[in-house]
């Protein structure tokens, strides 16, 4: 079905100067998995250009000179507390997939084993940051598969850079990205605890097998969540979108959960905040590379579960660290920390992380060929836990949710009454 027909290493257009040779990671980055964490945009053929992949790879060589850290290696051995910004590149793969684009574009659930070789596998032995991999469909269609390292993007920063390539592509002038300057890390003194590095303790452990499905829910249908949310209070909680369905879909699986093993376990909710606006104090928030994010958490005690209630307490536990003093990323870091470890360790609750990437520039990457008519993040790289991703759809008219859950638990939660009164069709 794949068929690797070009591989190119592509380096930054201009050396990187020798004062910036060394970017050190952050507090959060430096216990964050190595894991790649893949998105794969699918694009119409509508260009007449035929040189679009030298063009790419022309762009994407002036990116570099930008986002300089992500053509450089992480130093063996792991764990690392800096990246070399040695210039080494970025591997360009070219595929030929024996399938037309409306496989991944028509299909609401297109086969994950499939989707998953779109984009670049490295294993989180690799010492690399970012591949890029440019998809030929049988159709003439293509899609642009880029994998970035966790240990330096969050979701927002691989949006950004994203876009910024595009734009380059296309001709245009994208704001410059912003990385901060960390101090030097000894991680022999604070990354290892009793034997196992932060690496390992971050990671869900289950020998569970996992199911992954995506389901589209249109504004109309989330609009009616809302109102049924604030008919629940006398005060109208006025919840978001992403609050909405979040609370919905971890009732959901809570409920399945519940009915797979006989028994309520108490439950608990982790929504990742974007945290720039708390922590930066620079004009170009948005553009800060880097994982600058943090975890509102609802705990939910009784099998009685009220969408209102989880978004209360959310609500609650967001403002309670929001509200809080937080000088600075490092800072915003050892908090999550914090959270995540205590989330991963707590053998008393199950716990389901959402992720939103809902009014990101997503489906705003347009390399000169349009917007893409889909983006997909793949979950085969994500620890092997209970995920809800929600992402905008291409229309802009609602909201397509990649859920993961245990695979018994799956054949429940799409068959929940108040699960399919909500989802489209």
């Amino acid at each position: 079905m794949k068929t690797i027909t070009d591989q190119e290493t592509i380096k930054p257009s201009s050396p990187t100067p020798p004062h910036l040779n060394r970017y050190n990671l952050s507090f959060i980055e430096c216990k964050m998995p190595n894991i790649h964490l893949p998105v794969i945009f699918f694009y119409e053929n509508n260009t007449k250009n035929h040189d679009v992949i030298n063009n790419l790879k022309k762009s994407l060589s002036n990116c570099l000179t930008k986002y300089y850290p992500f053509a450089g290696r992480l130093p063996s051995p792991s764990p690392a507390s800096y990246v070399e910004c040695n210039d080494e590149g970025v591997e360009f793969l070219e595929a030929s997939i024996d399938l037309p684009l409306q496989e991944f574009v028509l299909k609401r659930d297109p086969d994950d084993t499939v989707v998953n070789k779109l984009a670049p596998d490295l294993g989180i032995e690799s010492n690399r940051l970012l591949e890029v991999q440019v998809n030929h469909f049988s159709c003439g269609g293509f899609a642009v598969g880029v994998s970035l390292s966790h240990k330096v993007a969050d979701g927002s920063s691989v949006a950004n850079f994203v876009n910024y390539w595009a734009t380059v592509t296309r001709g245009g002038s994208p704001i410059d990205p912003t990385f901060i300057s960390y101090p030097v890390r000894d991680l022999d003194n604070n990354n290892n605890q009793g034997g196992r590095s932060h690496d390992d303790r971050m990671k869900s452990q289950s020998k569970d097998k996992y199911s992954t499905k995506r389901f589209v829910f249109s504004n109309s249908k989330l609009n009616d969540l809302k109102n049924k949310i604030n008919n629940m209070n006398v005060t109208p909680l006025n919840p978001s979108r992403v609050e909405s369905l979040a609370s919905l879909l971890f009732k959901c699986a809570v409920n399945a959960a519940t009915t797979k093993t006989g028994s309520f376990k108490p439950s608990k909710l982790s929504l990742t905040i974007n945290m720039r606006e708390k922590v930066i104090s620079t004009a170009s928030l948005n553009n800060v590379v880097g994982n600058v994010v943090n975890l509102a958490v609802a705990k939910m005690a009784t099998d009685d579960i009220q969408l209102n209630e989880v978004i209360t307490s959310l609500r609650k536990d967001r403002m309670e660290m929001q509200g809080g003093i937080i000088k600075d990323v490092d800072e915003n870091g050892e908090m999550f920390i914090k959270r995540k470890m205590g989330l991963v360790l707590d053998q008393s609750h199950r716990t389901y992380t959402c992720t939103s990437l809902c009014n990101s520039p997503i489906y705003k990457v347009d390399f000169g060929w349009g917007k893409p008519v889909r983006v997909i993040r793949p979950t085969d790289k994500w620890d092997t836990a209970s995920y809800l991703i929600f992402m905008d759809t291409a229309s802009g008219d609602g909201i397509e949710a990649t859920v993961k859950l245990i695979e018994e638990e799956m054949n429940i939660f799409q068959n929940d009454k108040e699960f399919l009164a909500f989802v489209q069709d």
